[in-house]
């Protein structure tokens, strides 16, 4: 779609709603649509103001929130720009810590790739048919020298073509990186559910754990920049020794 299309879209669609959250959308929609891809800047502010028609502080607002979300980022003297997943922005959505609280990176371990069929808690997860096209990947996080959580992900084929074994175990960087170098699919937003339940023979052997120990399932649905759901991930953690931190200010 063109940016110009784009324009109108949100003109029509959005003809009631406040003109900065106009402008976010349609700043949001050209992201998605790969207008600007990570790493770069977005027209200075006063460009987007005479483009839109309004007031550079509405341009501000509009793009405040997207800073705040992790969708931009600002440099100081340089501007703003469509953030990466650097492995510091990592962080953001990898909440395992030791005691001390200290945010280290993980080693991941990869296990299998292999494509699957969504069943009726894939499709309402990922927003897709059951029996649609899915590839799930599976692989082992260590923390410190030792396993600390066994991770499932269901990816929606379509949405990812060509991804296969190799070249999931072989990024560079983290698998969001992966996800928006090689797909332009840009991961801002999670949804989690935690808790405690008795982990399954399979999965205790890999972490270390006793079959039917108590231990912390998530599962997490990933959201690209658009709201639209990418990816489905169940984990299980060893939590003996680590915790659980998340801060938001």
């Amino acid at each position: 779609m063109k940016r110009s299309q784009l324009y109108d879209l949100y003109d029509w669609m959005n003809i009631e709603s406040p003109v900065w959250r106009q402008v976010r959308s349609a700043i949001v929609a050209e992201i998605a649509a790969g207008e600007f891809p990570p790493g770069t800047p977005l027209p200075a502010e006063k460009l987007l103001a005479e483009r839109f028609g309004c007031a550079i502080g509405t341009i501000r607002r509009a793009t405040d929130g997207l800073v705040t979300e992790g969708v931009l980022t600002r440099q100081q003297g340089r501007g703003t720009f469509v953030a990466g997943h650097s492995p510091e922005r990592s962080f953001r959505f990898f909440h395992l810590r030791g005691a001390d609280g200290q945010a280290e990176l993980p080693q991941t371990e990869f296990l299998d790739f292999e494509a699957r069929r969504a069943n009726a808690e894939h499709a309402q997860a990922l927003r897709v048919a059951t029996g649609a096209s899915l590839l799930r990947a599976r692989h082992l996080q260590h923390l410190a020298g030792r396993p600390a959580m066994l991770e499932k992900l269901w990816l929606p084929a379509e949405l990812f073509p060509g991804l296969d074994g190799p070249r999931f175990s072989g990024r560079a960087g983290t698998v969001y990186d992966l996800y928006q170098r090689e797909f332009g699919i840009s991961v801002t937003r999670i949804d989690e559910q935690l808790r405690a339940a008795p982990i399954p023979a399979r999965v205790a052997a890999r972490l270390g754990l006793k079959p039917g120990e108590p231990a912390l399932f998530i599962q997490r649905i990933a959201f690209a920049v658009d709201g639209k759901p990418v990816e489905l991930r169940q984990a299980w953690a060893d939590t003996r020794e680590l915790a659980y931190f998340n801060s938001r200010a």
